[in-house]
C-alpha cells in the first residue's frame, strides 16, 4: 500500500473538476484529481461530438485565466452573437444581440470533451497538480487532521479537502451520506449532432411548441447541435430511426429556418433535477452535477459547475489570506451560503421556463408570450443579456 498527501484531492476530472485543479493549483495547493475515463485526444478531421456546452463570458473568462482558453483556440469553437427564442404559432419572438449590450458574442458552443482536454492541457503544466487517470476509487475514509481515498490499485491519498467533482451519479455524495431532492421530468431530450446545407449563422435559436422546445446550436462551418424534447415515448421511437429518416423528421417538425440536414450521430437521455440538501460537510464539498442537475433547457448547468469552482476557490483563498484553516467546516459553509440558494433560484427559474411553455393552456399561452414580446423592449432586453452573461 503506498500512501501519498494531498492539500486537496478531487474525485472527477470532468469540465469541473479539471477547472477546480486549475484555480486550487493557482493558489498554490498541492491537489490530485482522480478521474475514471482518459479523453480521446483531439484530431481536427474527427467528427463533432454529441455533448456540447453554451459557455457563458464569465466562463470564459475562468478558462482564459487558467490557460485553458488558448487550447480550445487551438482546436475548435463557436461563437454566437445572437439567441432568437419564439414560440410556434404564437406572437412572442424576440432576438437577443450581444452588439446591442457592446459584447463581442453572448457566449460560445464548444464540445464537452474539448473542454475537458484544454483544462487537462493547462494544469498537466502546473507542479502543484496531479491527474491520476485512469483510476478508480475503492473507499472513502475519515481520519483525524482530513479524509482518505483508497484507490483500486492500493494507492491511498490522504487529503485536508475531499472534493466530489464526479456528476450527478456521485461516489462521493452517497457515500458520506449526503441526501438529494429529485425530481423527474416526463420527457426526454434527443440529441443530434448534424450538417446543414447552410453555413454557421452565429445565432442559437429556441422554438417552444407545446411538446417541448427545439433548439439550434451552432458549431463551426455547416455543422450544429440539434435539441428535441418531446414525451418519452416520441423521443424512444425517433432515436430507432436511421439517420436519413431521422433527418426527414427534423425537417418535418423543425423551423424552415433550418434548412435542409444530414444527421451524423445521435443519442437521448431522460430530463430530471436534484438538488442536494447539502454541499459541505467538514473536509468535504461539493461541487457541479454532484450538487445539483439542472435541465438542460438553459444550457446553464457547466456554467453554474464553473460558479461553483470559482466561489470555492475564492473562500479558500480568503481563508488562506486570513490565515484560517481553509478546508474547516466554518470555511467551506461560507461557499455553500453563497451558491446553494442562487443554485436553487436557477433550477426553480429553469423549471418555471419549463412548465410554462410546455402546454397549450390559453391563458399561459397568452401570458408567456406577453413575457417575450416584453423582453423587446431595450432595456429590459439588454437587462436580460447581462444577467445571464454575468455581468
Amino acid at each position: 500500500m503506498y500512501t501519498l498527501d494531498f492539500d486537496a484531492v478531487i474525485i472527477g476530472g470532468g469540465m469541473t473538476g479539471l477547472a477546480m485543479a486549475g484555480q486550487l493549483g493557482g493558489l498554490g495547493l498541492k491537489t490530485a484529481i482522480v478521474e475514471k475515463q482518459i479523453p480521446e485526444p483531439y484530431h481536427p478531421t474527427q467528427n463533432f461530438d454529441l455533448r456540447v456546452s453554451a459557455l457563458s463570458p464569465q466562463s470564459f473568462k475562468m478558462l482564459e485565466k487558467i490557460g485553458a482558453w488558448e487550447h480550445i483556440e487551438n482546436m475548435r469553437f463557436c461563437p454566437y452573437r445572437q439567441m432568437r427564442v419564439w414560440e410556434m404559432r404564437g406572437f412572442g419572438d424576440v432576438t437577443f444581440e450581444a452588439a446591442s449590450i457592446g459584447e463581442p458574442c453572448l457566449g460560445y458552443i464548444v464540445e464537452n470533451r474539448i473542454i475537458q482536454l484544454a483544462l487537462r492541457e493547462s494544469i498537466v503544466k502546473m507542479e502543484e497538480v496531479d491527474i491520476l487517470s485512469p483510476a478508480t476509487c475503492l473507499a472513502f475514509d475519515r481520519n483525524g487532521s482530513g479524509i482518505s481515498v483508497t484507490l483500486q490499485d492500493q494507492r491511498v491519498l490522504n487529503c485536508r479537502l475531499l472534493i466530489g467533482a464526479d456528476g450527478a451519479n456521485s461516489e462521493v455524495r452517497d457515500s458520506f451520506g449526503i441526501t438529494i431532492q429529485m425530481d423527474t421530468y416526463n420527457q426526454s431530450c434527443l440529441v443530434a449532432s448534424v450538417i446543414t446545407d447552410h453555413p454557421q449563422q452565429e445565432i442559437t435559436w429556441q422554438r417552444f411548441t407545446s411538446s417541448g422546445p427545439q433548439a439550434f446550436l451552432p458549431l463551426p462551418g455547416h455543422h450544429a447541435s440539434l435539441v428535441w424534447y418531446d414525451q418519452r415515448e416520441i423521443i424512444d421511437s425517433l432515436i430507432k430511426l436511421d439517420l436519413p429518416k431521422l433527418g426527414e423528421k427534423f425537417q418535418d417538425n423543425f423551423p424552415g429556418e433550418l434548412g435542409l440536414v444530414k444527421v451524423h450521430s445521435r443519442g437521448s437521455f431522460d430530463l430530471f433535477k436534484q438538488h442536494a440538501k447539502n454541499y459541505v460537510q467538514s473536509r468535504l464539498a461539493l461541487i457541479g452535477d454532484a450538487a445539483h442537475t439542472i435541465n438542460p433547457l438553459a444550457g446553464q448547468g457547466v456554467n453554474l459547475g464553473f460558479q461553483d469552482t470559482q466561489c470555492l476557490s475564492q473562500t479558500i483563498s480568503k481563508a488562506l489570506q486570513q490565515g484560517t484553516d481553509w478546508s474547516s467546516y466554518r470555511v467551506l459553509l461560507e461557499y455553500q451560503r453563497n451558491r446553494r440558494w442562487v443554485n436553487e433560484l436557477m433550477l426553480r427559474a429553469v423549471d418555471g421556463f419549463y412548465y410554462g411553455f410546455s402546454n397549450d393552456i390559453a391563458p399561459l399561452k397568452w401570458v408567456r408570450n406577453a413575457i417575450l414580446t416584453g423582453a423587446k423592449n431595450p432595456y429590459i432586453n439588454r437587462s436580460v443579456m447581462r444577467y445571464a452573461m454575468g455581468l
